[in-house]
């Protein structure tokens, strides 16, 4: 029985470690000389969401930064599926490919709604089935409904929300497997957060998903994990159910009541 009990403990150790789709080890990064992460280790799941939250300075953004090599110059080891991010076969371009990053403030191009979608795919993806992909990547940012009829309109024509579903749809035609999201629903009406949200959850069951957020009630309806940084550090991670409910630190105690804290 003892074996059996050891053999199972085994399997579901081995089952955790093939979930783990991201991994940060001992990352640290300065800039101008200042310290802006410490030492920051954690991980993201095959599929799910993830919410990064905390105070503002606290480096969230950096990590995201870090994590599609937008900053290159960090130590530690950041590795995809047990590769390093700095020896990605095809270079920083590829990576930027699979691990897809969308700004807190939507950045559409001067050209078409069309044409932002399609922006950044390979010319041997766009010949193939390309009006196709393009509606279903609309779809998974559930902005199709909206725009379906007037894709050759200018896309500086959408109002703020569309834009920002409009940078998830160009973001998933690149297919990637890892979406970083830095505070993707700030400053927008609550039915394009809403819309926002649903497209989440729809895209964490097939990829990656990490957002970052200063609505802990967001954090709360995205569920998956959540990672409380402060002060370039990860203070504590884990399930969100137990993570609002039963915070185990005293600095997460303080920030989920105050929305402050003092982690130096």
């Amino acid at each position: 029985m003892k074996i059996l009990q050891q053999e199972q403990m085994r399997e579901a150790s081995d089952d955790v470690i093939q979930s783990v789709e991201l991994s940060v080890q001992g990352l640290s990064l300065a800039l101008s000389g200042k310290p802006i992460l410490k030492a920051i280790s954690c991980q993201l799941f095959h599929t799910g969401i993830t919410s990064l939250i905390g105070p503002s300075g606290a480096g969230k953004s950096s990590l995201l930064r870090c994590l599609n090599m937008l900053y290159d110059d960090w130590q530690g080891e950041i590795t995809i599926a047990g590769k390093s991010i700095r020896a990605w076969q095809g270079g920083v371009d590829a990576l930027r490919q699979h691990v897809g990053l969308i700004a807190q403030k939507p950045a559409v191009f001067p050209v078409s709604i069309y044409e932002n979608v399609i922006f950044g795919m390979p010319k041997k993806v766009r010949k193939q089935n390309q009006d196709a992909w393009v509606a279903q990547c609309l779809k998974q940012a559930a902005l199709w409904d909206e725009v379906k009829a007037r894709l050759d309109e200018p896309a500086s024509a959408l109002s703020i929300g569309q834009q920002q579903r409009l940078c998830l749809a160009r973001a998933l035609a690149l297919k990637p497997k890892i979406l970083l999201l830095d505070e993707p629903t700030a400053s927008l009406d609550p039915r394009s957060k809403q819309l926002i949200e649903a497209s989440l959850h729809q895209l964490s069951a097939s990829i990656t998903v990490l957002c970052v957020t200063h609505d802990l009630e967001q954090a709360q309806r995205l569920q998956g994990q959540v990672i409380f940084m402060c002060d370039g550090k990860v203070i504590e991670s884990g399930d969100a159910d137990a993570f609002f409910q039963h915070p185990e630190r005293v600095e997460t105690r303080e920030f989920l009541r105050w929305s402050v804290c003092d982690c130096d």
